[in-house]
C-alpha cells in the first residue's frame, strides 16, 4: 500500500509539473500578445506559444505534419499594416511596393540560395508550401527630424544610452520599427502547418561603433527603411534556418 500511495503522489506532482508548466507557457503567450496587437492576419492565432529562442517572438509547428516533405514555397503577396499610434505616416505608394518587393527579393534569395536551395513556385502541389507574410507595426523613420542628427554627426551622442526603445541603450525616438506575422499553409489543404510573429525593434546606429563605420554607413542609418530592410533580411534567414532544419540540413558556418 505504502509503495502503491507513493506512485499515485509521484504521478499527481508530474500532472500538476505539467499543469503548471502549460499555465506558465500560457500566461507568457497572452503578456506577449497584450504588447503586440494582432492585425488579424493570421488564419489561425489560438495555437501560438511563447518562443524558447526569443523572448520577443510566438510560434507555432503543427507536430502531426512531417515538414520534410515540403521542397518547394508559393509566396503570397506581402502585406503591410502600419502602427495607428506612428506620428510619421507620410508614404509615398512606390515607396511601400519596393519595401514590399524588397522583402520578397530577400526571401526569395534567401531561400534559393546553393547548395540545398528551395526553388519558389506559382502553382500548388503536394511538395509546396504556400508561405503568408505581413509586415505590421510598422513605424518609419522621420527625415526631416533625423537630418538635425545627421547634420551635427556627434549630437546623438546625448541620447545615446537613453533606452528610448524598450529600454536598449543606444536607441532614440527616429527608429523605423516592424513585426511580422508569417503563416506556413499546406498548399493543397490550406491547413496551418506553422505560424509566427515577432517584434523587432532595431537600432538606429551602433553606439560602440558611432560613425567608425563610415559617412556612407552612417548616412543609411538615417534612410526612412533601413532597420525595416535589416528586419526584414532577418526574417528572410529565419525562413531559410527553419526550412534547413525540417531538411536535417547543418547550419552554415558563420
Amino acid at each position: 500500500m505504502q509503495t502503491i500511495r507513493y506512485i499515485v503522489i509521484v504521478i499527481l506532482t508530474m500532472a500538476m509539473g505539467t499543469v503548471q508548466a502549460d499555465v506558465q507557457q500560457t500566461e507568457g503567450a497572452a503578456e506577449l500578445m497584450d504588447d503586440y496587437h494582432e492585425v488579424g492576419f493570421l488564419s489561425d492565432y489560438s495555437r501560438l506559444k511563447p518562443d524558447e529562442m526569443d523572448d520577443h517572438a510566438l510560434i507555432y509547428r503543427d507536430p502531426a505534419v512531417d515538414a520534410a516533405k515540403y521542397n518547394k514555397l508559393l509566396i503570397d503577396r506581402i502585406k503591410i499594416f502600419f502602427e495607428d499610434e506612428a506620428a510619421y505616416k507620410g508614404i509615398d505608394p512606390t515607396e511601400l511596393k519596393a519595401l514590399t518587393d524588397y522583402f520578397h527579393d530577400a526571401i526569395v534569395k534567401a531561400v534559393s540560395a546553393e547548395p540545398n536551395g528551395y526553388p519558389v513556385v506559382t502553382e500548388t502541389g503536394p511538395d509546396v508550401i504556400h508561405l503568408r507574410l505581413a509586415v505590421t507595426n510598422v513605424v518609419p523613420n522621420k527625415p526631416e527630424a533625423s537630418m538635425v542628427s545627421l547634420a551635427v554627426p556627434f549630437l546623438w551622442l546625448a541620447d545615446a544610452g537613453t533606452g528610448v526603445a524598450k529600454g536598449e541603450a543606444g536607441s532614440t525616438a527616429f527608429v523605423g520599427e516592424a513585426s511580422v506575422e508569417m503563416e506556413a499553409l499546406d498548399s493543397m489543404s490550406n491547413e496551418q502547418v506553422a505560424a509566427y510573429i515577432q517584434t523587432r525593434i532595431p537600432k538606429k546606429y551602433n553606439y560602440t561603433e558611432g560613425v567608425t563605420k563610415g559617412v556612407t554607413s552612417y548616412a543609411n542609418a538615417y534612410s526612412t527603411w533601413a532597420y525595416t530592410k535589416k528586419a526584414m533580411d532577418g526574417w528572410a534567414q529565419f525562413i531559410r534556418q527553419r526550412l534547413d532544419a525540417a531538411h536535417s540540413v547543418a547550419p552554415k558556418a558563420d
